[in-house]
């Protein structure tokens, strides 16, 4: 491993760094997560206030989210009003 990667890889601002590990292979875990509930993409409105609390999720068909990857600017407003958000994630299979 070169000195660049080693120093990118212990650096604090790498978001893994900033859990404690666990387990044989230190895995990194938070704990934050516990209570949050999920919703889906496909359920997420601004006019919808009471499930700003939630993470959304992209667990979703492609199609349903494909928008987001080619103009993530539509969905930006709404996505900030949640408290996370997970990173979509398209299929593998062709």
């Amino acid at each position: 491993m070169t000195e660049e990667n080693y120093r990118y890889r212990t650096s604090p601002l790498f978001l893994r760094n900033q859990f404690k590990g666990k387990g044989k292979v230190q895995m990194p875990v938070s704990d934050d997560f516990n209570d949050l509930l999920l919703i889906g993409f496909d359920k997420i409105s601004t006019n919808d206030t009471k499930h700003f609390n939630r993470m959304v999720h992209f667990f979703l068909y492609d199609y349903k989210f494909e928008r987001v990857w080619k103009n993530p600017d539509i969905d930006l407003e709404k996505l900030k009003c949640y408290r996370a958000v997970l990173s979509p994630d398209f299929s593998m299979h062709v």
